[in-house]
């Protein structure tokens, strides 16, 4: 069989701005939309070595190259990172042990990098920021690191695209960055794009999951980081845990993946608050709010410049927020007038198009427990009391007949056409 290849053949500096040009065999570049990734960062990286600068490039397209098996070629390699690769795929292939991943990584020269002196010497993490529960409840934990909250948004097609959440996510950002005296960092990219869905199309059944949420959202994030930790001396990339201990669902981020990263010598990553179920995280985000005694940053909402208060995300944020007696205004929530009434209104619009599957068992068990413990410090009962009587399936069945009646010659039309 003949071997398939990705080779990195350049990275372009202009700056802040890194182009990593590369080509694929032919027989692979159906699942290619580019064959540039860039990485636009807030600050000039021209100083960064290539070792260190490739790092971004591996991390995003190491994944399609274990499971098409490829060989990914780079000039020149970061060894620590080169040394840790082996733990990383080993990480995922116990999670995706149905499916072989395969493919090599072969840099050309492996450079013995070490740690830079810090150039912001209170600061002693960077941590992956979106402003949502997971990552808020480690800053919290955090604080006493002052940690560099980095913010990387991949979905851009070009350096001309324009995204309003994204805008709306670098202004409160630096907003609640300002308030608590912690650097920023910000940073656009496109690797999110670069794997066509053709990808997806052909290998999701067999994978399990896709290669956004099974690799990419965890892997290009770091690898994005590392450039910028690098740079200011900062030897801790922190990650929030999406899952919990006990979880055992197909996930890119993980602890055995996530910590398997390294970089210069020094460099390491931690996976943070996988021993906390989302509620625990709820608790340690309500009571930090509480004894300040101010409103606290929240943005959940990921294609939004707000938080919308429909979706299922605002929805599981807003039970949380409620169950440690909190409230939700305080946390960037609004909604006018009664809890109950404004959710009774959301789902009789959209529960047939929204999916509580798998938050029935990972998050609303939690919730409830939460709910019943703390229903005496609790205000809005009566959302509470809805809550915990509302039968989902039922509003989900009426929801999708309302669907189906209301547009059914659309549905129609769209079917024939297919």
């Amino acid at each position: 069989m003949k071997n398939l290849d990705i080779i990195l053949k350049e990275i372009e500096r202009k700056g802040n701005l890194v182009n990593y040009h590369f080509t694929v065999s032919r027989e692979i570049e159906k699942f290619f939309t580019t064959d540039t990734l860039f990485v636009e960062y807030d600050r000039d990286v021209t100083d960064v070595p290539d070792s260190i600068l490739a790092i971004p490039f591996v991390s995003s397209l190491l994944a399609i190259s274990w499971v098409l098996d490829c060989n990914l070629w780079v000039r020149e390699i970061d060894k620590t990172f080169y040394d840790g690769v082996p733990n990383i795929r080993e990480a995922y292939r116990e999670i995706y042990d149905h499916f072989p991943l395969k493919g090599r990584f072969v840099p050309a020269i492996l450079a013995r990098n070490e740690m830079p002196a810090s150039k912001l010497p209170s600061t002693r993490a960077l941590l992956l920021f979106s402003g949502g529960a997971d990552c808020q409840a480690t800053f919290i934990r955090n604080l006493q690191k002052s940690p560099m909250l980095c913010n990387i948004q991949g979905w851009y097609k070009s350096l001309e695209d324009k995204d309003i959440a994204a805008d709306a996510d670098k202004r409160d950002i630096s907003s609640f960055a300002r308030e608590y005296n912690v650097p920023t960092c910000f940073v656009r990219s496109n690797f999110a794009r670069v794997i066509s869905d053709l990808f997806d199309q052909k290998y999701h059944k067999a994978i399990g999951d896709t290669m956004w949420h099974g690799f990419l959202h965890s892997m290009a994030f770091i690898g994005i980081a590392i450039p910028v930790a690098y740079q200011a001396g900062i030897s801790e990339i922190m990650i929030a845990s999406s899952l919990t201990i006990g979880l055992n669902f197909y996930c890119a981020s993980n602890l055995t993946t996530d910590s398997a990263f390294q970089y210069a010598k020094e460099g390491f990553v931690t996976h943070d608050g996988f021993e906390l179920n989302r509620q625990g995280k709820m608790e340690v985000i309500v009571k930090h709010q509480k004894a300040t005694g101010k409103p606290f940053f929240m943005r959940v909402c990921s294609f939004h410049d707000h938080n919308c208060c429909e979706c299922e995300k605002c929805f599981r944020t807003i039970l949380g927020i409620v169950a440690e007696g909190g409230d939700i205004k305080d946390f960037g929530f609004n909604i006018e007038g009664s809890l109950k009434e404004h959710w009774e209104q959301v789902l009789y619009r959209r529960a047939g198009l929204m999916s509580f599957k798998s938050e029935k068992f990972i998050h609303w068990p939690h919730i409830k427990k939460k709910m019943l413990e703390n229903y005496d410090r609790i205000e809005d009962k009566e959302f509470v009391d809805w809550f915990l009587s509302f039968d989902f399936d039922k509003a989900k069945k009426q929801g999708l007949k309302r669907y189906y009646r209301q547009n059914f010659f659309s549905i129609l039309k769209r079917k024939l056409h297919l």
